[in-house]
């Protein structure tokens, strides 16, 4: 009869299993993690609850809508975008208020972006007292509340011509939105690598080509997303568009959206159509953009 020997050497520990065991499989998580995440579920949802309404609403008649704001259509009303996109008999059509938006939406953006970050590189560049000065009135300005400025605007855009003009209140909106992007691309500029640029003044290039060959390229994602910003405020600004844009054939997206609602009568679901339809840009926009906004975090990396 043969016996089998043990291979097993006694002087080499057994391998600790890697499998979870159930004890840390259905570890109980702390007391804080989980008030951090009932706070951020109930953040998300009071954040979807809005859009969700609104979307649903766009979708059902005013008496469903009054009754039932979060249930489901029944039946579906298509035809409230129809309406939304006509526009109401007194104003014009969803098609109007779009090119006057896009055409103050380009010039407020366009002027603020390349003029702010101008201002902002130049005022980083430099040092002293009246580098800071500069930089601190620029926060003033922006500190202004636009209530102080609203009739001397009036007038003064009566006198100049630029009254229901989308054109021109879009450079008076860039005017207002100036400070905000000086203060956003002057804290990008401050942390910005001084040995690039020494290195290529040292070559020769001017000050204005190390500007848009070096700085411009390098800080792209900041400008993107000083952009994208700007856009939405743009797109839904009121307090410009409203008392300045006179003439309902100036009239942009915004002020365009509360003629839905008369003195004695409402028509919601057409109103929140016209809603869903003036977010598709910002959406659009947001999705382009998307990838910049996220790299833009990282603003003051460079120190």
């Amino acid at each position: 009869m043969t016996t089998t020997k043990s291979t097993a050497r006694p002087d080499v520990a057994p391998v600790p299993s890697t499998a979870p065991t159930a004890r840390k499989r259905f570890r109980l998580r702390s007391p804080g993690s989980v008030v951090v995440s009932i706070v951020i579920a109930a953040y998300v949802l009071i954040s979807v609850l809005p859009v969700l309404t609104i979307i649903l609403g766009s979708l059902k008649t005013t008496q469903q809508i009054v009754g039932d704001p979060l249930g489901l259509p029944n039946p579906i009303q298509f035809d409230n975008y129809i309406r939304g996109w006509n526009g109401v008999a007194v104003g014009e059509s969803m098609s109007t208020y779009f090119l006057n938006t896009t055409v103050f939406s380009a010039a407020a953006v366009l002027a603020s972006i390349v003029a702010g970050t101008m201002a902002a590189y130049a005022i980083a560049r430099k040092t002293g007292f009246f580098a800071a000065l500069f930089e601190r009135y620029f926060v003033i300005l922006y500190a202004l509340p636009f209530l102080a400025v609203i009739i001397p605007l009036f007038s003064v855009t009566g006198t100049l011509g630029l009254r229901s003009n989308p054109l021109g209140i879009g450079l008076v909106f860039a005017a207002g939105w100036l400070p905000l992007t000086v203060t956003l691309m002057y804290a990008f500029f401050a942390s910005f690598p001084l040995d690039v640029i020494e290195a290529a003044k040292t070559d020769g290039a001017s000050e204005f080509r190390i500007f848009w060959t070096i700085a411009v390229p390098m800080s792209k994602s900041a400008i993107l997303s000083n952009l994208l910003l700007a856009f939405i405020y743009a797109w839904n600004n009121l307090s410009h568009t409203l008392p300045l844009l006179v003439d309902p054939k100036s009239t942009t997206v915004a002020p365009g959206l509360l003629l839905f609602s008369a003195q004695y009568s409402v028509d919601l679901g057409a109103q929140l159509a016209g809603m869903v339809i003036s977010i598709v840009p910002l959406v659009l926009a947001y999705a382009l953009l998307h990838k910049h906004i996220m790299e833009s975090f990282k603003v003051g990396s460079f120190r």
